[in-house]
This record gives structure tokens, C-alpha cells and sequence, in this order.
């Protein structure tokens, strides 16, 4: 199927990614909880919308809109089990790279992917690996998406069969 598979499941990956880095930064001023973002990013999404409806180009990729319940569930699950997602990074991190001084992006990318690996059964695996190479190549660096691609590599493999 090729590129028209950018859908609702992809956009909602992508902002589920924005909200994690999002909160991430603004956590520790306590500002916003994730439903806040959560509600902020839909908003964003939709008002997005409205600006795209008075191009002519009705295929635009901006008419894309986030499936809102698949984004809450992988936004919840990603935070209810954060420790665990976190320990599971950890588990892939080289030398160079502590949880410390990840680059914010990057493992705001990484956290959501595992979630999905690990939490979301029933979407294949090379799907998944699949979207988040796609959408780190469009968000970090070269060097950060090779290493994204390994470590959801190595953890795929090591607790996944080839679905």
C-alpha cells in the first residue's frame, strides 16, 4: 500500500509523541497533566483542519486528523507504565547515551514505541517499526534514527515472534 498509509494511526503516533515531549519539558513546573495536553493537541489538530479546508488541494495531508482514541491509548498507556518503558530503554542504551542526556525528541520517540511493541499486541510488529523509522526520519537526525531503529529492533525480536 506504500505512502497512502499515512492515517489516523499514524498522525496519532505522531502526536502521542508531541505530547510526551511536551510533557517531558513541562513537568517539572507541574503545569499541565496529560489530559491537558491530550485536549491541547486534538484542538491543535482540528483547528489545523480548518486552515487546510480553504485549500484547494483537498487530498492535503493536513486533512489528517489523529484518531483520538487510539492517540489516549497510547498517551495512558506510555504514562501508566512509564518505570517499566523507561527500564526497557535503559536495557538498549549504548554507552554514550544514559536516560539523562537522551536527546528529549528522541526518547520521547522511544518511549511511545516501546509502549506500542509492548502494550498494542494486535498491530504487527513490522508495522510498527515501520512508522517510527518513518517518523524519525522526519523528526531527529540520522545518527538517532539508527539508533532508534536497533533498539525497537533488538526489543521486537526479544519479545515478539515474527508476527
Amino acid at each position: 500500500m506504500g505512502h497512502s498509509q499515512v492515517n489516523t494511526k499514524s498522525i496519532s503516533r505522531i502526536a502521542a509523541i508531541q505530547i510526551l515531549y511536551q510533557f517531558e519539558n513541562e513537568n517539572y513546573k507541574g503545569d499541565d497533566d496529560i489530559d491537558t495536553l491530550l485536549m491541547r493537541i486534538m484542538d491543535f489538530y482540528k483547528n489545523e483542519d480548518v486552515k487546510s479546508d480553504h485549500d484547494l488541494a483537498k487530498d492535503s495531508r493536513l486533512k489528517l486528523r489523529p484518531s483520538y482514541n487510539y492517540l489516549k491509548g497510547l498517551v495512558t498507556f506510555t504514562c501508566d507504565n512509564i518505570d517499566e518503558i523507561d527500564k526497557i530503554i535503559e536495557q538498549h542504551l549504548t554507552q554514550v547515551w544514559t536516560l539523562k542526556n537522551l536527546p528529549k525528541l528522541l526518547y520521547a520517540t522511544l518511549r511511545v514505541a516501546i509502549c506500542e511493541i509492548k502494550y498494542f499486541p494486535e498491530i504487527p510488529r513490522k508495522v510498527i517499526l515501520n512508522e517510527y523509522t518513518d517518523i524519525s526520519a522526519n523528526m531527529l537526525d540520522d545518527k538517532e534514527v539508527g539508533f532508534v531503529n536497533s533498539v525497537l529492533d533488538s526489543y521486537a525480536t526479544s519479545t515478539r515472534s515474527k508476527d
